[in-house]
């Protein structure tokens, strides 16, 4: 495994969606004029739905239209493989970009080089790049820049670090590395309290935490995420935000790479659980995972706060703090019958663990607030036609007197299944799960679909104050949009954060008392009510309306700021105009 920079993919920057500044010249072009496969490329980008996105940009790349969007579209693609860990491929990408655009410096260019080096065990490459991008970047990103080039010192042996200076141009750059090497007690290697194994970072102390008497050097909060293997993207945008929520906090984070593997998260629990100075430990994101790493956790009194979407064990120590299945069900059934006054349902979802879960536990809230469920009906993963389901959805309605069909599944499949049902029984209502919420698949079918409801865990249309807070931070942190992950991981963090303010919950026992009893607490990703029984995370319930994707409010006061479905500047993760 090789040694990783400070969240890399996580600090590079992308286009700003008003115009482009290219080859020394602006040109503006609306997106929504933009062709269609780049469009598509866009959104499944944003998505994370990086394999997609690739395929999308070179579609676009090759058609030869639009030749004002072909670098924002090599510098994507590169971005997406990056993502995907395909570091030699994302390379090849900027040198087809470099090669058709000789001699143009683009400072994202060269920090996206620096990050691949890097992921490849090149550090010496990789700081000869970074050192470019800081000749030519804007005053303001060279600080986060620099800081970078010098978080990579800290985890390079000093035979790397001689060879680094012997090619390093800037004066600084080499005291920096002499400095670093005399810190180094036997010349040849980082000191322990230094050294940080591949796959695993460390967030420096940044003094007394706010408003506390607590020396922060007495806690430290532990870290498990996949910052490896296939699931590496998801980890690191974690990472991020959990990096985000406790900047400047002055609590030590230990972060273990779990690797997407069962085995890694128990070694993690019980060599953080050794550890007394390990108050508490966020994640795991995966729910296999999760399963095997909070038995562990419990039965050594180490506080854990999960990531992970299945429901951990109910225990004194485990609190579950991402969206769950259950609770999309719940917030879902409770809105069609308390909301909405439906009574009468049938579910129709794919036969798989995620589809299977929803469907239980939307069965199950659907009964206990008194409801009544008519059929449920399975469809095997990815089917095209849906001409049984049809049927079945018309003897529901003219038998059963169905009023509504809960359909958890990704929009690519719910949307084509949704639309064959409302042109079927146009009365009948459409609710969906959180993998509803993608707005280029929604948009095309916006027309047949108007006023379907689905729930999710972040809305960036949302007016909440907790949320816009976040979404301007991580974006000035980070120079892009965040999503669902980067929004839990920093609630769960800022829960930690707002414990230790305490200096009673300087233990994990008072660690735990102290969260539970924090009651409700304003989060990026919706409200979350903590107590005895653990975290009940209010999510986003949303509704098609035309075009456009809205908030719906509780309160019926209309204030909610519509979220079109066609990328706009206001909801587009956005790169500078400089860049390509």
């Amino acid at each position: 495994m090789t040694s990783r920079i400070d969240n890399p993919c996580l600090k590079l920057v992308t286009l700003a969606i008003g115009g482009f500044l290219l080859f020394g010249c602006s040109s503006r072009l609306p997106l929504e004029r933009a062709p269609l496969p780049f469009r598509q490329a866009e959104d499944s980008f944003r998505l994370g739905h990086y394999e997609r996105a690739v395929h999308g940009y070179r579609i676009f790349i090759d058609s030869g239209q639009t030749p004002e969007l072909v670098p924002r579209a090599y510098f994507k693609l590169a971005q997406s493989e990056f993502r995907l860990g395909n570091h030699d491929k994302c390379l090849a990408a900027l040198d087809e970009l470099q090669h058709r655009y000789p001699g143009e410096e683009w400072r994202q260019v060269y920090e996206l080089r620096g990050d691949a080096e890097y992921a490849r065990g090149n550090a010496v490459s990789a700081v000869l790049f970074w050192e470019q991008a800081l000749d030519v970047a804007e005053p303001a990103r060279k600080k986060l820049i620099h800081r970078r080039i010098v978080q990579s010192f800290d985890r390079m042996d000093s035979d790397t670090l001689r060879a680094t200076r012997a090619v390093v141009a800037d004066d600084e750059t080499r005291q920096l590395i002499d400095e670093t090497l005399a810190g180094r007690s036997d010349g040849s290697r980082p000191e322990a309290s230094a050294t940080i194994p591949a796959g695993q970072h460390r967030v420096p102390k940044k003094g007394p935490i706010a408003g506390g008497e607590l020396d922060p050097g007495e806690a430290e909060v532990g870290v498990l995420l996949p910052l490896s293997g296939k699931y590496a993207t998801y980890g690191e945008r974690s990472l991020a935000g959990i990096r985000l929520a406790l900047a400047g906090s002055g609590i030590d984070v230990l972060v273990r790479d779990t690797e997407g593997a069962p085995r890694m998260a128990r070694a993690a629990i019980d060599e953080l659980a050794q550890n007394e100075s390990v108050i508490a430990v966020i994640g795991p994101l995966r729910s296999k995972v999760a399963q095997a790493a909070t038995p562990r956790a419990e039965r050594a009194g180490l506080p854990l706060l999960s990531l992970a979407q299945r429901r951990s064990i109910s225990s004194k120590y485990v609190l579950q703090t991402a969206m769950t299945h259950q609770r999309q069900a719940a917030q879902l059934a409770e809105f069609a019958i308390g909301t909405a006054g439906l009574r009468r349902f049938g579910v129709i979802f794919p036969r798989n663990a995620s589809g299977s879960a929803l469907s239980q536990a939307f069965q199950a809230e659907v009964k206990r607030l008194g409801g009544t469920i008519v059929g449920a009906l399975a469809y095997e993963p990815g089917t095209e036609e849906f001409a049984v389901e049809v049927v079945t959805l018309q003897r529901w309605v003219d038998g059963d007197r169905l009023q509504a069909v809960f359909i958890p599944d990704f929009a690519s499949t719910a949307v084509v299944l949704a639309t064959a049902l409302r042109e079927a029984r146009p009365s009948v209502y459409l609710l969906g799960s959180n993998g509803w919420n993608d707005p280029g698949r929604l948009g095309a079918a916006a027309d047949v679909l108007d006023g379907a409801v689905f729930v999710d865990g972040f809305f960036m249309g949302s007016q909440r104050p907790a949320t816009q807070r976040f979404l301007a931070a991580y974006r000035a942190e980070n120079d892009e949009m965040p999503g669902i992950l980067e929004a839990q991981a920093y609630d769960a963090a800022q829960l930690v954060r707002e414990t230790l303010l305490d200096p009673k919950s300087i233990s994990r026992d008072g660690f735990i008392s102290a969260v539970r009893g924090l009651g409700v607490f304003a989060g990026a990703a919706g409200d979350l009510s903590v107590g005895p029984d653990g975290v009940v995370r209010e999510l986003f319930v949303l509704e098609l309306d035309g075009h456009r994707i809205r908030e719906i409010r509780a309160a019926g006061d209309g204030s909610s700021r519509p979220f079109s479905y066609v990328p706009s500047p206001a909801s587009t993760p956005a790169p500078p105009p400089e860049s390509p």
